[in-house]
């Protein structure tokens, strides 16, 4: 379980942007977007920015990352992420992948065992981290990207955001915001992201209220360093046991456990080493282990009023806090600051408007609603402690667990879900929302690799069969170019020397991932999506104006169009407009009348 909880215990060239500006007639030095928080989330969501040749401020109260091992479970989207990060490309080599985890009952007799099957995307489809040891590398790698500046020991204190209004009547924010630190810094931002946790500073100065509830039930967490892996305890584990509920799970070097507090009991007396070493007996003898945390925790099910207010957006805890028995709280933050990155790119590099970031809170939100949703279930299952209603829950599970066909779809990984983005957020076109595959490729001279090994942080177009830009009109192919699109052209295995001459790289797809993907979601033409609604603004959900694009043109390819952050835009049966690709939309400037500048001022209030 995660324990980020309410806890009581082809990059771009950097040199294209400079890392602070002089904004306009202030003195005060300008950022492109400035980050309130260095934990994981704001630190994955620095170097995503950093890598695109952005300005970025960060601003952290403490001077060191976490001593802690608190969050400790990542999947494989949150991998495939996370080792493309500066400092962290040999993060495989230093986590526990998971292949599979139980359902225990009283006396640790297996009630259940699920395979989490295999992943497309190159990666363990689950690993459990050290939180310390990747913080310090991610900051390491942050160090070596110029655009990013560290204001460390610092704190935000007031928000300055200039509000106008427009024709619409509606409050349009066009100039920077201005942030006040604790040290009477000032800095100018083009953007604010606070990603400073559960109890946000960022989050309360905006009044953005925190809905949800706080539990009162505690949990003990205990982790411990061992000489070799524990194995007669290799996988992750809930113990259904009403006597006392708990989990457990290997770690990098070690192994963690978590019981339930019973009514009654003293949480500072249940952390006592006495109180550890007894609960430790029945899985471990206490003297071959070394204790390295002990803490009590209680967990949150909120999430913010909204993620957006102007120019200042919230990301990871800032934005929601979740129970911890999915695994999923600080997946849940990178998935943000992934979700942001791309965007706030776009719009910094004038390629989309604000209205780009629409999107955001709307794939996000409901997102993070279903994992809450889904933990909450989890947890009342796993928290029984009524013995009548646990012996029938235990019973259910065995019976389910030794029943033919089923026993082996469980093991095979039936309950394991390709990630996609929820229900038609993700927009119109077919494909749209799921996640790209990150399968083995062999190029024209023999090389073995996987797809991500081609990709940049920018869009990618990719062909089957044959060159996805080949047949763009003018304003597809200036999209392209302005983007810096990566374009390659998927074969069957087999069909790569008949490709040869293509003016794009051609890569035999060795396991037909990448051909089912362009084959199987059943595309229609092009013009589809502009009936359905201009991508203009990408993530709206707004019904678009265009008219009949007329019959698909009859040199059809199909083209998958894949958004930076490796989910699909969708697949065309025919090459993409630049009307069905998401584009510039009217000027801001042109929306708004000259009007008075007023300046919303918001300050810490603890």
């Amino acid at each position: 379980m995660d324990d980020g909880v309410q806890v009581l215990d082809p990059v771009r060239s950097a040199s294209s942007l400079p890392l602070l500006r002089a904004a306009g007639s202030s003195q005060d030095p300008e950022v492109d977007v400035l980050i309130a928080g260095y934990g994981p989330v704001g630190a994955v969501l620095a170097a995503l920015l950093g890598a695109r040749g952005l300005s970025v401020a960060v601003v952290e109260p403490r001077h060191e990352p976490t001593a802690l091992p608190r969050a400790v479970g990542v999947d494989e989207e949150i991998l495939r992420l996370l080792v493309r990060l500066p400092g962290l490309a040999d993060l495989l080599d230093h986590v526990h992948a998971c292949g599979r985890q139980m359902i225990l009952g009283p006396g640790r007799r297996v009630l259940m065992e699920l395979g989490l099957g295999e992943s497309e995307l190159g990666m363990p489809v689950a690993a459990f981290f050290h939180q310390p040891t990747l913080e310090r590398d991610l900051r390491a790698g942050i160090a070596t990207l110029p655009t990013v500046q560290l204001q460390l020991g610092r704190a935000v204190t007031a928000l300055h955001q200039p509000t106008a209004t427009g024709l619409d009547g509606a409050a349009h924010h066009e100039d920077p915001v201005t942030v006040e630190l604790d040290d009477g810094t000032r800095l100018r931002a083009r953007w604010v992201v606070g990603c400073d946790g559960a109890s946000s500073p960022v989050r309360r100065m905006l009044g953005i209220g925190y809905q949800g509830t706080t539990f009162a039930q505690r949990w003990l967490v205990v982790d411990v360093a061992t000489p070799a892996p524990l194995a007669h305890l290799p996988y992750f584990a809930f113990s259904c046991d009403p006597r006392r509920p708990s989990v457990t799970m290997p770690t990098p070097g070690g192994h963690r456990w978590e019981w339930m507090l019973l009514p009654g009991e003293d949480p500072q007396q249940m952390a006592t080493p006495a109180s550890v070493r007894a609960l430790l007996r029945p899985w471990v003898d206490p003297d071959q282990v070394r204790i390295t945390r002990t803490a009590v925790f209680t967990f949150q099910a909120r999430t913010a009023e909204r993620w957006r207010q102007g120019r200042v957006l919230l990301a990871g805890d800032a934005a929601h806090s979740m129970p911890p028995f999915s695994g999923q709280g600080l997946g849940a933050g990178i998935r943000d600051a992934a979700a942001l990155a791309w965007r706030l790119d776009e719009i910094l590099r004038g390629l989309a408007d604000d209205g780009l970031l629409d999107g955001y809170e709307r794939e996000r939100r409901r997102h993070v609603e279903t994992v809450i949703a889904g933990a909450l279930r989890i947890g009342r299952l796993v928290q029984t402690t009524n013995p009548a209603l646990s012996r029938l829950t235990r019973t259910v599970l065995f019976t389910l667990d030794r029943t033919p066909g089923l026993r082996q779809a469980l093991r095979g990984g039936l309950t394991h879900q390709r990630p996609r983005l929820p229900g038609r957020i993700a927009g119109p076109l077919p494909g749209a929302g799921v996640v790209l595959p990150n399968p083995r490729l062999r190029t024209l001279d023999g090389r073995l690799l996987q797809l991500d090994e081609l990709l940049t942080d920018a869009w990618t177009l990719i062909g089957l069969g044959a060159d996805p830009v080949a047949g763009l009109d003018p304003a597809a192919r200036a999209w392209v170019d302005r983007r810096a699109a990566t374009t390659l052209a998927v074969v069957a295995p087999g069909d790569l020397r008949t490709h040869a001459g293509m003016t794009c790289p051609a890569l035999e797809d060795l396991d037909g991932t990448l051909i089912r993907l362009l084959t199987d979601s059943h595309p229609g033409h092009a013009g589809h999506a502009s009936r359905l609604g201009r991508l203009g603004r990408l993530g709206r959900g707004r019904p678009g104006t265009a008219g009949d694009p007329g019959p698909p043109r009859a040199s059809a390819t199909r083209v998958a169009v894949v958004r930076p952050d490796r989910f699909l835009l969708g697949v065309f049966s025919t090459p993409p407009r630049g009307i069905d690709l998401p584009g510039v939309a009217a000027s801001p400037a042109a929306q708004t009348t000259p009007v008075p500048i007023l300046t919303r001022s918001i300050r810490r209030t603890d």
